[in-house]
């Protein structure tokens, strides 16, 4: 989304007939692809890292409906270039998927995808 403060990847969700205004999850330098997932009040949403020149997956996490975000972490790894970002959230379980391949591959070959799953303290 672009808002009036920048672009950046933004939540917003409906409660009953109202939409709640968005609350950024990470400005950034450009629109990326993203993925959500929720559990009750919790919400995971995971994103195409919109900084930097290396295509990274990273995942912020709300336990207030997605009104604030508590914490952000890069979850793919420095060596792999990752896109397509996936999400699931199950009680305190949370897991984040992504297609990936080496940043020295130009082969064109069929991109695996890559899971990491996690538990929520």
């Amino acid at each position: 989304m672009v808002a009036p403060e920048g672009k950046g990847v933004f939540f917003a969700h409906s409660m009953g007939t109202m939409v709640h205004a968005p609350v950024a999850v990470i400005y950034g330098d450009r629109l990326v692809p993203t993925a959500i997932a929720t559990d009750g009040d919790d919400v995971a949403v995971a994103y195409e890292d919109p900084n930097g020149s290396r295509q990274q997956v990273g995942v912020a996490f709300s336990s207030a409906q997605g009104h604030i975000f508590a914490w952000h972490t890069v979850v793919s790894r420095g060596v792999d270039i990752a896109t397509s970002p996936a999400v699931a959230l199950a009680g305190r379980r949370l897991a984040v998927s992504w297609a990936t391949r080496r940043a020295t591959d130009t082969t064109g070959s069929r991109v695996p995808r890559v899971v990491r799953v996690g538990r929520i303290q």
